[in-house]
């Protein structure tokens, strides 16, 4: 019967080995997902930002001023953003200088 026992021991200590060699492989896996998604939502905030810059340098090189507001260029130059997604900052200065802009993902850092 000490023989049997044993045998028990092993196999159960294995059994938990395994299940906690899974546990740790997923926490792992979700954390580098996490980070992972952390740098996409990052990129595609900056893709946005330079989009509008884009339009925004394309208005000024056909009209010769800056647009006045996020609006105008949203109805004259295509320029197309998930409002429920993102905040967007658009400050005017002047007409001859370049606004300041920026992108903020909601819910999210900047």
């Amino acid at each position: 019967m000490h023989l049997y026992e044993k045998r028990k021991r092993i196999r159960n200590r294995g059994l938990l080995i395994g299940i906690a060699v899974f546990v740790v492989v997923i926490i792992i896996f979700t954390i580098s997902l996490s980070g992972f998604m952390q740098k996409i939502d990052a990129r595609e905030t900056a893709m946005i930002e330079d989009a509008i810059r884009r339009a925004v340098v394309t208005c000024y090189a056909i009209e010769g001023r800056y647009p006045e507001s996020f609006a105008y260029l949203c109805d004259n130059y295509g320029v197309i953003v998930d409002g429920n997604r993102y905040h967007i900052y658009y400050e005017v200065f002047a007409r001859n200088i370049m606004p300041a802009i920026s992108v903020y993902r909601k819910g999210g850092k900047p």
